[in-house]
């Protein structure tokens, strides 16, 4: 049996790209439930397709990166929410892919490649089906951090140049994608560069790719201060407020974390005992410091980003990187024995990543009867409707609307669409129609066939809309401006659709007809509204 080391590089290959590619592709393969906030992409998306310019024709808190990839692929596939999952997939081949190259740039051997890839696989990737920009900024850093390590393996090769233009344009795409994750990606990268500069006595990698990140951002930014971008950017001015509070960055990471912190410490721990007792060389060194930059980012970006739950779940894969590397320095530790024994716990350690997918199969032959008059783990909570938190994914639906295809939605929802595009269309065969769609529906922009109007892409009252657009859209309520609004209440969220907006609707419109809203958690209904005759 061959050597691990020197397994034939296509083999080598192919085992490092399968985990990547699988988990990438197998999500496209079912019908996905519909996702809370995945209305804003759609939306910021088909703007993008339609030419619309960020900031002049809607304002958002960030830049405009998170929705190329989603906009580019609407031009490709159709705007549709299932064009989106195509997107994510495409990104996360490049996720795995930028992450593969950071491990080759760092020496790490096949084994452990195919280990962290792995890990990454499951960890990450698997759970990324529909594009947020909370995953995308990290997308990004990782394709500019790539550029950046091929550049410390090869600082005298031709392209280092190119390489270090290509970091620089990344983390610009990822900090014009998410504020805070993008920063602290540039900041990793600033001080990576001021390390490799120290170490070999010069100062031109640290003056080149500062040039190139001031260069960058000044052309994203100038051509938007007339279209205000100082009000639509959320850096910390008003009327934004700022998002870091340094209480809360402790209090979390305190209360929670532990596995970040358990990484922290075996890195510190390995890295001062090889420091010691062996010796380090500058890569390891520079990718000592990128994993802590990596696990200092995880902490605080859940805390500053905070919606989904595991939005910062990539660095288990760096943590174990780090981790692995090491052990498979140990004499006599590469072996396929070890290799399987490892594969075989990281396959039970994140179970729950791949079995939402397998238990589409084991629940068919598994499954017990489920008896109320018998207590168990199913039955012990009696819950009213009234109290549910959670909505019973497995009853829904999938709509026929195209661009609802393949995305599963509770049953009122689905006949809810229908019968908004219905009204919407018997309103245009009179005159075109003008429409105020704060709600999570936002394909039915393309489907009822109204105009877009401009303002803001997020109607989240202090976060992406404020106090001006608010009065200015009451005003128009008052004055009976619109033909239809579609108003998503959600009780439980802070203004999540500004609650005024909902007040004033009930005393100046009719309500005509309600339905649930695509929500998994923080319940809400969907009201359509209509001029009082």
């Amino acid at each position: 049996m061959p050597s691990l080391n020197n397994l034939n590089t296509r083999i080598t290959l192919t085992a490092e790209l399968l985990p990547i590619v699988v988990t990438s592709l197998l999500p496209l393969f079912f019908d996905l439930s519909y996702q809370i906030n995945l209305y804003m992409i759609w939306e910021g998306a088909y703007r993008l397709s339609l030419h619309q310019l960020p900031y002049k024709d809607f304002g958002i808190p960030m830049g405009i990166y998170g929705w190329v990839m989603p906009a580019l692929f609407f031009k490709m596939f159709g705007a549709s929410l299932f064009t989106l999952a195509k997107t994510q997939a495409f990104m996360n081949i490049v996720s795995g892919l930028s992450f593969r190259w950071i491990l080759i740039n760092v020496g790490a051997s096949a084994p452990v490649r195919f280990l962290c890839i792995v890990i990454f696989s499951l960890t990450y990737i698997l759970g990324l089906y529909w594009p947020q920009y909370n995953h995308t900024v990290i997308i990004f850093q990782l394709v500019g951090f790539g550029f950046l390590f091929q550049y410390f393996a090869s600082p005298a090769g031709k392209w280092s140049l190119v390489n270090i233009l290509m970091c620089s344009v990344f983390l610009t795409f990822s900090f014009f994608t998410k504020q805070d994750a993008g920063a602290l990606a540039i900041l990793i990268a600033l001080v990576l560069v001021a390390y490799y500069s120290f170490r070999v006595k010069t100062i031109k990698p640290a003056i080149w790719i500062i040039g190139f990140l001031i260069v960058l951002f000044l052309l994203n930014i100038l051509p938007f201060l007339r279209h205000e971008f100082g009000y639509w950017f959320n850096y910390g001015q008003a009327p934004h407020y700022g998002r870091i509070s340094l209480y809360d960055i402790i209090r979390i990471n305190m209360e929670e974390s532990r596995w970040e912190k358990i990484y922290t410490l075996l890195v510190l721990g390995i890295y001062l005992y090889r420091k010691k007792y062996i010796g380090t060389t500058q890569m390891e060194d520079l990718f000592t410091l990128f994993v802590l930059g990596i696990l200092a980012q995880a902490m605080i970006f859940q805390v500053t980003s905070y919606v989904p739950r595991d939005n910062n779940i990539f660095f288990h894969a760096f943590g174990c990187a780090y981790v692995l590397l090491s052990l498979f320095r140990l004499p006599n530790i590469t072996s396929w024995a070890t290799v399987t024994i490892l594969l075989v716990m990281i396959g039970i350690w994140w179970s729950e990543k791949y079995w939402k997918y397998a238990d589409k199969v084991v629940a068919r032959v598994l499954t017990p009867a489920i008896n109320k008059d018998v207590v168990s783990i199913n039955t012990y909570i009696l819950e009213p409707p009234e109290c549910n938190f959670f909505a019973n994914v497995a009853q829904w639906q999938l709509s026929t609307t195209e661009s609802f295809k393949h995305v599963r939605m509770p049953a009122s929802t689905v006949k809810g669409i229908d019968k908004i595009i219905e009204t919407v269309k018997t309103i245009k065969a009179e005159k075109p129609p003008v429409v105020l769609n704060m709600s999570e529906l936002t394909p039915l922009a393309k489907e009822a066939g109204y105009t877009l109007a401009q303002g803001p892409l997020w109607y989240h009252l202090g976060v992406g809309l404020f106090d001006r657009e608010l009065t200015s859209i009451l005003t128009s309520i008052n004055s009976n401006h619109y033909d239809v609004v579609i108003f998503e209440n959600i009780p439980t969220l802070n203004n999540f659709y500004p609650f005024e907006v909902r007040e004033a609707l009930l005393k100046q419109y009719s309500l005509a007809y309600t339905f649930d809203a695509p929500r998994i958690v923080y319940p809400g209904t969907i009201e359509v509204y209509l001029p009082v005759k």
